[in-house]
């Protein structure tokens, strides 16, 4: 191995615990923002419960078996976040008309309209921390973070 070879190798090698280091720090502060969002829709929602509902209103409705498949939770826990989303009256439930056992999940108007308020928010947010990064700067970040995911991450639906 050349000088030069190794070299690289070393560079490559620090870049990657570099980025396993941001990721990490990054991971820690998204479930500290999960949690902080959850208590914006709801004051009594819990971060899974939150995550949950996003799926639902991003993605549309589901069957409660759909959903553990999903976030792989068995289905007693996604009972459990399903009763507590329609107690908080940010979920219904409608009869499946595929399957008269089973039955649909979708959020409430209600639920929509505090999910966009957050997000507006969490999107003035973005905006005001990145109001010194130039448009080519947030593609570019947008384009990486998308790549990463293709090369490291399953797709998921």
């Amino acid at each position: 191995m050349t000088t030069a070879t190794r070299a690289t190798e070393e560079r490559r090698g620090t870049a990657v615990r570099t980025l396993e280091h941001e990721i990490g720090l990054l991971l820690r502060r998204i479930r500290k923002g999960i949690a902080e969002r959850a208590v914006q829709v709801h004051p009594d929602l819990n971060p899974t419960s939150y995550t949950l509902l996003g799926t639902l209103s991003d993605f549309g409705p589901r069957r409660a078996a759909e959903l553990a498949d999903l976030f792989a939770m068995d289905k007693g826990t996604v009972s459990r976040v399903v009763h507590q989303l329609l107690e908080l009256g940010l979920v219904e439930r409608s009869p499946d008309p595929g399957d008269g056992r089973a039955s649909i999940i979708s959020v409430t108007p209600e639920a929509e309209r505090r999910l966009t308020r957050m997000h507006e928010l969490r999107r003035e947010l973005f905006a005001e921390r990145l109001s010194d990064w130039g448009p080519d700067q947030i593609e570019y970040l947008a384009a990486e973070l998308g790549r990463f995911n293709n090369a490291v991450f399953e797709p998921t639906s």
